[in-house]
């Protein structure tokens, strides 16, 4: 006879903390992504560069914008995992699994 695997506590904490997480971390880097392009609107009175990649795209707009948003969306990332694991560990008292 075949035993079957349930998943155990551990692993389903894991699961759900990975898209807590995950989650957290899309929807920051969203919001920021959307703000950064608002405020490069309001200061350059222009639209960000759509392809800093592009030639035709001026080479210190490029890199400003990749600076900027690289930077932003890397700090609002941590900040909502941070938040996140405060969450979890609110609701669950614990840390979130590693």
């Amino acid at each position: 006879m075949k035993k079957t695997r349930r998943k155990s506590k551990s692993t389903k904490e894991q699961l759900t903390w990975m898209l807590v997480g995950a989650g957290a971390a899309m929807l920051a880097g969203t919001l920021i992504e959307r703000s950064m392009t608002a405020g490069w609107r309001a200061v350059r009175s222009e639209e960000p560069p759509v392809r800093p990649e592009a030639v035709d795209t001026d080479l210190s707009d490029a890199l400003v914008w990749t600076a900027v948003t690289a930077v932003a969306i890397g700090l609002g990332q941590l900040v909502a995992k941070r938040g996140a694991a405060i969450g979890w560990r609110a609701y669950t008292g614990k840390l979130p699994p590693g």
